[in-house]
């Protein structure tokens, strides 16, 4: 017996129950999860964004933790071995059966919460900076809510490689942690404007800022959407086309290094860790049983970095 959460069909339900786990098949191993990512899409398939199969659903797209048991047709793995896993459904669990081509092996320098940190956010930040919108130094860069989970990859990462980072933050605090971290211009949207021009916009937030991005763009500039959680903008292309704005909508699904579970992509944003580029400190964590808070305290707004689930 094991516990896990699922989606109930009660609309923004989530259920902590204890459910009976069958055994691993021929070319399957079963892990002890020790840390669970959360991410916004979490929050879309709970609310109804996304639409699931049917309920109870299972949610949460990455996890990290030891091997307990394999198949008898495994090759890769043996029990014992740190592995990690994204983009397969179920990861809110205590154990997760899986097929061995869905893992790859965790270096022993990185910990289970730093990769179930940087997995799924990481890769989004991959895709927006090398395919989205390949950004150069020199280049202004504005990134909305920069102390959130992919927002914090993407100032750091952009920043290394020489372009100035402008960040939109909720908060006063959000702005000191920013301002900490040797952010210089971060821009408070309770109280503050920003007016500067800027090369590229990446928006993660959608209808209430997506405009207002538009605006700051330069001519022959890129905007960059990748998520909306208040809402799917409208989408005026000839207004980007009478100011030669290009528009980009980022979907991390359809990103070939997010498809391939190789892990090899995975080892660019691991390197990044070791150098410091990328900090993963002190995720908020939560218990597995308290996913529900979790989720709550992402959609107002009152985490910085990455979320994190231990059973």
């Amino acid at each position: 017996m094991i516990t896990n959460v699922v989606l109930i069909e009660e609309k923004d339900k989530l259920k902590y129950q204890t459910v009976e786990l069958r055994p691993p098949g021929p070319q399957e191993v079963l892990i002890r999860q020790k840390a669970i990512g959360v991410n916004y899409v979490d929050v879309f398939f709970r609310n109804g964004t996304f639409p699931v199969d049917a309920f109870p659903a299972p949610i949460g797209l990455e996890a990290a933790g030891i091997i307990e048991q394999v198949g008898d047709a495994v090759k890769q793995f043996a029990p014992g071995d740190r592995v990690a896993y994204y983009g397969t459904a179920g990861a809110y669990a205590e154990h997760k059966v899986l097929n061995e081509n869905e893992l790859y092996k965790l270096p022993d320098d990185i910990t289970f919460e730093q990769a179930a940190s940087v997995m799924v956010k990481g890769l989004t930040a991959h895709m927006l900076l090398k395919a989205s919108h390949e950004v150069k130094a020199g280049e202004v860069v504005l990134v909305h809510a920069m102390m959130g989970g992919v927002g914090s990859l993407l100032s750091a990462w952009a920043r290394s490689i020489g372009a100035t980072v402008i960040g939109k933050v909720g908060n006063a605090a959000k702005k000191e942690l920013a301002l900490k971290r040797g952010f210089q211009k971060v821009i408070n949207l309770q109280n503050e404007q920003l007016t500067e021009v800027v090369d590229v916009v990446y928006d993660g937030i959608g209808k209430t800022t997506f405009q207002q991005s538009l605006e700051l763009i330069k001519p022959g500039g890129t905007a960059v959407l990748y998520g909306w959680p208040s809402g799917m903008p409208d989408i005026d292309t000839q207004w980007m086309e009478d100011r030669n704005i290009h528009f980009v909508t980022a979907v991390l699904n359809h990103y070939p290094a997010y498809q391939d579970k190789s892990g090899k992509a995975m080892e660019e944003i691991f390197d990044l860790i070791r150098k410091g580029v990328l900090s993963i400190e002190n995720p908020t964590i939560y218990s597995l049983a308290d996913a529900a808070k979790a989720h709550a305290d992402l959609e107002s707004r009152k985490t910085t970095g990455s979320i994190i689930l231990q059973p």
